[in-house]
């Protein structure tokens, strides 16, 4: 009987097979992120062009991700027929949003004005809830305030570490309050209710531009460390591209 034949070895592909086989697939792979930096640093170069400079976010879920939305539950109470909330270290009345910010305490509507209070200050606002004055650390009697309220005579009583104060006329001093006053005390409560109004809000009111969003999505950072480690490797991605598809151009059957 004659011997059997020995059987052929597979060949290993070639050099020019390999690369074309990497070549291929890093190109599958990394074409919707080579798309993503193409179309974004397109809009970057022309984005005053199309508005993108001056045209405002008014996506909550986008405004969250940079911090212009707070996290948690505000916290709310009624003063009169304001109601006042702060969330997040900002300052709403009824549907405003204040330049003034801290942590609430409590507020107070007297017949002429709105007084609210937080741990280290107290803002004065007129019966049309603007701007009238501030109280700061040193025209208060301690700090932090941790409460504020109303006696029957309309005398504005203030809680600190140091004891129970009243305001004087004018807000220009303050005493030791009688130990039998009778005060009215503001309370807070957790506002899940005005949540998504305050929200709207603060969407309404954002100067966050396009053309920010886009140069973090250009560069990977909205999406954080791993947003940036991907656009890393989309360059590298590139540059592998680049060589292997010089070899394949110039490199002979």
């Amino acid at each position: 009987m004659g011997k059997d034949r020995p059987r052929k070895k597979g060949r290993r592909p070639g050099p020019r097979k390999w690369h074309r086989q990497w070549h291929r697939y890093l190109g599958a792979v990394f074409a919707l992120p080579l798309l993503w930096l193409t179309v974004s640093g397109l809009l970057l170069q022309h984005g005053e062009r199309l508005g993108l400079t001056e045209k405002k976010v008014s996506s909550a879920w986008l405004l969250k991700r940079y911090n212009q939305i707070p996290v948690g539950v505000p916290s709310v109470t009624d003063a009169g027929r304001f109601l006042v909330a702060e969330w997040g270290g900002q300052i709403f009345v009824d549907d405003r949003l204040l330049e003034e910010s801290g942590v609430l305490t409590g507020a107070v509507a007297l017949p002429a004005e709105l007084v609210v209070a937080t741990e280290n200050e107290i803002f004065v606002y007129d019966s049309q809830g603007l701007y009238l004055d501030r109280l700061g650390e040193e025209s208060l009697p301690a700090v932090p305030l941790t409460g504020i309220g109303l006696d029957s005579d309309n005398r504005i009583h203030l809680e600190t570490a140091a004891g129970q104060h009243v305001l004087g006329e004018g807000f220009l001093d303050f005493e030791e309050a009688s130990p039998e006053a009778v005060v009215a005390w503001s309370s807070l409560r957790e506002g899940n209710k005005e949540l998504d109004p305050l929200q709207q809000i603060l969407v309404e009111g954002s100067e966050f531009t396009w053309s920010r969003v886009i140069t973090d999505l250009h560069s990977g950072s909205l999406l954080g460390k791993t947003g940036r480690f991907f656009v890393d490797l989309t360059g590298v991605a590139v540059i592998v591209l680049t060589v292997l598809g010089i070899r394949l151009l110039f490199r002979r059957k």
